[in-house]
């Protein structure tokens, strides 16, 4: 289930600002990486606002351009409720779900294609010259990177999240999100599909409301997110065999992503206030060993999202009303830079 944001609608401005704030939070200089690179931040802006929008941040120069799809779009935007993006070949792949469209863009952010999708895309995978989507009506689509078409779907488990392609295979997390309130509930299933014959093979059960996959080493990890309630948010392991096993030194993640062969992530837990406890946990399974936490900073953002993005770890921090920030880690947690972004940043990829 997702938060319905409460927050008023953004004026449209664009605007170049200098990524390295007052606070002293390092620069892009401060990475000890000789290899500079174009970063771009997706920001699913305000629910039902038609304000998602696209962060491009200048390694080189350390400066951040906000609004920038629309800058390079004659001032159109993204719209409602941008989700996922990935970059593919020559292409970005963005799902905005409020629009019902996977947005299709060269790596400079001009739009060469709005491919329609009939439902809401949420993630997205891309394999072999496909690019695999959610869609939130129960579907997997396979779409052509060629012809820019959807060509295929198949029917997987209710309001379907994030999914990995693991050997041959992908893997995808049912929510039943949408079902939280009624008495069918939230799913527990992982959907696993064939990739050679486009054909959901299997179902796996797994801990309630899962939402998080990605492959690793071996097998797939699941991150769900329980019922918010007495059942806690839980990390899983998949094997290759379709195994299924509760990490135990590593039992409680909420959101997860791969880098290098250390799973990261962190746990996030409300008091009735919706006060939050964060605990941040790195897991490397070829060492059965758990870091917490794994940033090595005496400051600890507040997460919203954490994905990879080259040899990053990136975390995202959003109080739902002002614009947020993406603080960007290397794989020893530490900071080596901090990004200002737009409202409600989800994910972040890089141009090499």
């Amino acid at each position: 289930m997702k938060l319905f944001y409460k927050i008023f609608l953004h004026s449209f401005v664009f605007a170049s600002i200098v990524a390295c704030s007052d606070d002293g939070i390092g620069d892009a200089s401060s990475s000890g990486d000789d290899s500079k690179s174009v970063c771009y931040i997706l920001n699913s802006g305000d629910w039902k606002s038609n304000n998602s929008s696209l962060t491009m941040y200048d390694e080189s120069t350390g400066n951040a351009v906000q609004y920038y799809f629309a800058l390079q779009n004659g001032g159109r935007g993204l719209g409602n409720t941008a989700n996922d993006m990935i970059v593919y070949g020559s292409k970005i792949y963005i799902a905005v779900a409020g629009e019902s469209t996977i947005e299709v863009a060269g790596l400079d952010a001009k739009s060469i294609k709005q491919i329609s999708c009939g439902a809401q895309p949420r993630y997205l995978a891309a394999h072999e010259g496909k690019v695999y989507a959610t869609y939130y009506d129960g579907y997997v689509a396979r779409i052509d990177t060629l012809s820019l078409e959807v060509e295929a779907k198949v029917k997987v488990g209710r309001n379907p999240e994030q999914l990995a392609v693991y050997k041959g295979r992908i893997y995808v997390a049912n929510s039943g999100g949408m079902d939280y309130n009624t008495a069918l509930g939230y799913d527990n299933t992982v959907s696993v599909i064939d990739l050679a014959s486009f054909v959901e093979v299997q179902k796996i059960g797994v801990v309630l409301n899962p939402s998080s996959v990605v492959a690793a080493d071996g097998g797939v990890f699941v991150a769900s997110y329980g019922n918010y309630a007495d059942i806690p948010s839980t990390l899983q392991f998949i094997s290759e065999n379709g195994g299924v096993s509760v990490v135990g030194k590593c039992r409680n993640m909420t959101e997860i992503c791969w880098n290098n062969g250390v799973l990261y992530g962190y746990f996030s837990q409300y008091d009735a206030n919706w006060n939050p406890t964060i605990t941040y946990l790195s897991y490397n399974p070829s060492a059965d060993a758990v870091d917490v936490p794994w940033i090595k900073e005496s400051f600890l953002p507040v997460p919203y999202k954490v994905c990879a993005s080259g040899g990053y770890v990136c975390v995202t921090s959003s109080d739902y009303i002002n614009d947020g920030d993406v603080y960007v880690y290397d794989r020893d947690g530490m900071l080596c830079y901090k990004v200002p972004a737009g409202l409600n940043p989800v994910k972040v990829v890089r141009i090499e």
